[in-house]
């Protein structure tokens, strides 16, 4: 199973790089014009240099600055080599990811188990952020560190890699948001106060570096960016699919008052769901694990790319039903499912099924009860 999974991860990250690059354009790019002195956040400066160096268009930029500091640092190669290196960089850092959580959930045990569902996840989640060539591994990657800090008591770095994590808001605010709140209702106000102090400083030395960065976020090419893409001057082309409880209804004909409806009840469930953890959890795996799933759940704005940190609810309902012998079969049935929803539909808006299928599972097997810590 070891050899299976060495192999068939190998092919896949090889198969998915030479479809092209697409999204580390765009972050190569902005390490350029922040090179340059410019201001990547400024698509008219942006999309020149995306299609120096990739030969096509592609969507404005949104990632904080720190995220930008680090990505000129591959920016100084030629753009081959660089995206070779963040290709190299995600497949590692997705396997470290992995042994970070398995020291965070004694879930599956060591041996054929271990390596068969880390096959299965490199498979649901992992590829197609390679093929993308997005964040979403590194997201899942800073949130086992938060959590490996806290469970060994470093609490400044904990509070560090927080701040860190919000380079991308629409997938970390509300795990942040959750996770700070639990922090100071027990007391643990020094992750929170480091996280804070990082920001203040990060966001300090963006405005001296770049002053008046953020301006150009407040435009609306940047909106417009998040649904269509745009050509070389800015102008619409074709909508965007993302994978969203909206979309995902859309996709099946519900729009209008109905999807608005369905999606205020989900909303509700959610703040409440969260809620209830953040007031009664013992457990700071629980919490994100539920953190993370309601992100998902209700957040306006994400792709399939983004989903990487949806691992860590899957394994911590997986170890739930595990704990339940009478439960096995579900377990067996709620990842076949989560398998099978990947060739359902012919866009990314059907792969919300994921979440679906884990709201369902956790809620058959309990998997959320305050009796696990």
């Amino acid at each position: 199973m070891l050899s299976l999974l060495i192999v068939v991860s190998i092919s896949l990250a090889v198969l998915v790089y030479s479809f092209g690059g697409v999204d580390f354009g765009v972050y190569y790019a902005a390490g350029r014009v922040f090179l340059r002195g410019g201001n990547p956040y400024n698509y008219s400066q942006l999309a020149g240099e995306i299609v120096s160096s990739t030969g096509k268009t592609n969507n404005p930029y949104y990632y904080a600055p720190w995220f930008t500091w680090m990505m000129s640092l591959l920016a100084i190669f030629p753009y081959k080599a660089a995206r070779v290196t963040w290709a190299l960089f995600n497949f590692g850092l997705w396997f470290w990811s992995l042994f970070n959580l398995s020291r965070l959930i004694a879930w599956p045990l060591p041996g054929w188990r271990r390596w068969g569902m880390y096959l299965f996840v490199t498979f649901v989640f992992a590829w197609a952020t390679w093929g993308s060539e997005q964040v979403g591994v590194l997201i899942f990657f800073i949130l086992t560190l938060v959590m490996l800090s806290y469970k060994k008591g470093k609490w400044l770095s904990m509070g560090i890699w927080m701040a860190l994590l919000l380079f991308k808001p629409n997938i970390t605010t509300i795990p942040l948001l959750a996770l700070s709140l639990w922090l100071l209702l027990r007391r643990g106000w020094i992750p929170v106060v480091s996280m804070s102090a990082m920001l203040l400083v990060m966001v300090s030395i963006s405005l001296l570096v770049s002053p008046g960065w953020y301006l150009e976020l407040l435009k609306p090419d940047k909106v417009t960016g998040l649904s269509f893409t745009l050509n070389e001057t800015g102008a619409v082309e074709v909508q965007r699919y993302t994978t969203t409880l909206m979309d995902w209804l859309s996709a099946y004909g519900l729009n209008g008052k109905a999807a608005t409806a369905i999606y205020t009840v989900f909303a509700l469930a959610g703040i409440m769901l969260l809620g209830w953890t953040v007031f009664k959890s013992r457990s700071v795996i629980q919490l994100m694990a539920v953190a993370v799933w309601v992100n998902f759940a209700l957040v306006p704005y994400a792709l399939f790319y983004d989903y990487p940190s949806l691992t860590l609810t899957l394994f911590y309902i997986n170890a739930g039903f595990s704990e339940k012998p009478g439960l096995a079969w579900a377990k067996w049935i709620m990842n076949c499912l989560i398998l099978a929803s990947l060739f359902v539909g012919g866009n990314i808006s059907y792969r919300y099924w994921i979440v679906v299928i884990l709201m369902f599972a956790a809620l058959a097997g309990r998997a959320f009860s305050m009796k696990r810590q």
